[in-house]
């Protein structure tokens, strides 16, 4: 357990400085396209937090992985899980999607589409190089 939360931490802290960055892409995106208005500091920070601690569990949950005792679909399982609340925690208490049943599915839909798009990116990567190593033997 000690190795897991290690891991999860060092993960975490990792991935925690790709949320803001990706916050200010957005924030620099919409300044290009003059669809923004000005915000107040407080949502700003807010919004920085968010992205930060999103980023963290993100990037941490992938610990469950090393766990040797849980199963590959188990663990991709529970990845899936806890990025999906993580995200839609986020989400709605940022008021960044509304609480209506659309912009839930359509929320959910997208999430799934995408997380199964790079698990299938992930798997045929490793299954190549698992390959290339079989036939090095």
């Amino acid at each position: 357990m000690k190795r897991f939360i290690k891991d999860l931490t060092l993960r975490g802290l990792v991935a925690a400085g790709f949320g803001p960055l990706i916050l200010v892409i957005i924030y620099y995106g919409y300044q290009l396209t003059e669809n923004v208005t000005s915000r107040p500091m407080t949502e700003v920070n807010i919004n920085i937090l968010s992205c930060l601690v999103m980023a963290f569990i993100a990037g941490g949950i992938g610990a469950i992985f090393k766990v040797e005792k849980i199963p590959l679909g188990v663990a991709t399982l529970i990845d899936a899980i806890v990025i999906y609340v993580d995200y839609l925690f986020f989400y709605l208490i940022n008021n960044w999607i509304p609480i209506m049943v659309t912009p839930l599915l359509v929320f959910t839909v997208i999430y799934i589409i995408g997380y199964v798009i790079i698990w299938l990116i992930i798997y045929k990567k490793v299954k190549f190089q698992v390959q290339k190593v079989n036939q090095k033997l």
